[in-house]
């Protein structure tokens, strides 16, 4: 690898009794703006620009991993913090700290040759085999379903119906959700959107269905069958006090030991969208082609599944995907979260059944559009990791909107300003998709 490094870095010192931030006081960027993209050869170039004087640690990252750090001095005003050039694919973060208070922080990210980047682990021989039997055991069950109505807020009221559903499945909790559509549709009309969940407290807003997402997602496009599903089948619409002593049964569930493929807790997560799909086709509404999955972080994780699993999923959109290459260990780089490999070791029970879960060897196998938000400075869901996955997906097309400045679970390293406008713009990103593919 080539590489030549040139350091001076820094920051404003306090300016109150109070003192700022590194993330309002100082701006990093690249000479390749809002995407850092880069290819082999091409010359990285980092810049801060800084009030006045001040000492500062840079620290340098590569596919994930901590490489270096560095004590330095930057003058006031916009100054070249790093040069380097490589020949070989790398995904790059550096950050800028207080020496005094290294979490006072501000990242910016780069990657390198990214449509380089392959999954660690193969496909297993038999991963067909497995899931389609899973699919086989949880459909000689008898479907059977429940639909609650349940009050629209607002205006929408008018046009929109919403359902409390429950789905019966041979997972340990049924298939729970938010069902909306627009009232009267007629037979054949709509097309099918899945909203799948991120990872978080139980108490946290974006773990749980709700029936605005729903009513929302029900609204995109010319309207669409929408179902805000619930990643752990839990019941909708409960208090404080239900859902954090649900947080408590399922602690750590990401990484609870296994003991084999079946047992590995996303078994049930995933065949749950199965069987709501399952479900969802069989309503008249449905036009028979279209069904769009999306979701963040562990909800990327729950598109991939789904899409991969059933071929009547025909567009996934996501956003900073988890579960994205779990084996990135194996070659070299941070893994994506759940993280098996540096979790439990790559010897271990767990390591074996990764691969059957991993949305690498899910999107294997999709053939619809592809829509896809990345972080470069997310270390939950590594930007390496993410484009290893999407190189390998046959999609018929697909896209990739990568950000300097992101992180996971959204979060920008920038000022509050700019944070808002950025994030402004990548939400833009996935809401335009799924409203142009639903019309």
């Amino acid at each position: 690898m080539k590489r030549t490094l040139c350091f001076i870095l820094a920051l404003f010192a306090l300016g109150t009794a109070y003192g700022q931030s590194f993330l309002e006081d100082v701006r990093l960027s690249l000479d390749k703006g809002f995407e850092g993209v880069y290819a082999k050869g091409d010359t990285v170039k980092v810049y801060a620009e800084v009030g006045k004087e001040t000492p500062a640690v840079v620290k340098i990252y590569q596919n994930g991993y901590f490489k270096e750090a560095r004590e330095t001095l930057l003058p006031a005003g916009k100054s070249q913090v790093f040069s380097g050039a490589y020949d070989e694919a790398v995904a790059l973060m550096f950050r800028l700290a207080d020496p005094a208070d290294p979490k006072d922080s501000t990242t910016v990210g780069a990657i390198v040759s990214p449509e380089d980047f392959r999954p660690g682990f193969d496909e297993p021989k038999d991963w067909r085999k497995f899931w389609r039997k899973q699919l086989k055991q949880m459909r000689r069950q008898k479907m059977e379903v429940r639909l609650t109505p349940v009050a629209v807020p607002g205006k929408d009221s008018l046009d929109y119906v919403c359902y409390d559903l429950e789905v019966n499945c041979i997972t340990a909790r049924p298939v729970r959700g938010y069902l909306a559509l627009p009232r009267n549709a007629a037979p054949h009309s709509l097309p099918i959107a899945i909203k799948a969940h991120s990872a978080g407290k139980m108490t946290d807003r974006w773990t749980k269905a709700t029936i605005k997402d729903a009513v929302k997602l029900a609204k995109s496009g010319n309207g669409a069958i929408a179902l805000d599903i619930n990643a752990h089948g839990i019941l909708n619409g409960q208090d404080d006090a239900y859902y954090e002593a649900v947080g408590k049964e399922l602690n750590g569930y990401s990484g609870w030991p296994v003991k084999d493929r079946e047992s590995f807790y996303f078994n049930g997560m995933f065949l749950r969208l199965v069987r709501a799909l399952d479900y969802l086709c069989s309503r008249k509404e449905w036009d028979g082609k279209r069904v769009l999955v999306t979701g963040g972080s562990q909800g990327g994780a729950q598109s991939a599944a789904l899409a991969g699993l059933d071929p009547r999923v025909s567009m996934v959109v996501v956003d900073v995907p988890a579960m994205w290459d779990v084996g990135g260990m194996l070659v070299g780089r941070l893994s994506g979260w759940n993280k098996p490999l540096e979790r439990a070791g790559v010897d271990s029970p767990e390591a074996k059944v990764a691969p059957y879960y991993d949305a690498a060897n899910f999107m294997r196998h999709y053939t619809g559009e592809l829509v896809v938000n990345v972080g470069l400075i997310d270390l939950t869901c590594p930007p390496a990791d993410v484009w290893a996955v999407y190189n390998v997906c046959p999609a018929s097309s697909k896209v990739m909107h990568p950000c300097a400045w992101k992180g996971h679970s959204g979060k920008y390293s920038l000022s509050k300003e700019e944070r808002a406008q950025v994030k402004k713009k990548m939400d833009q990103y996935l809401s335009e998709a799924i409203d142009a593919y639903l019309q």
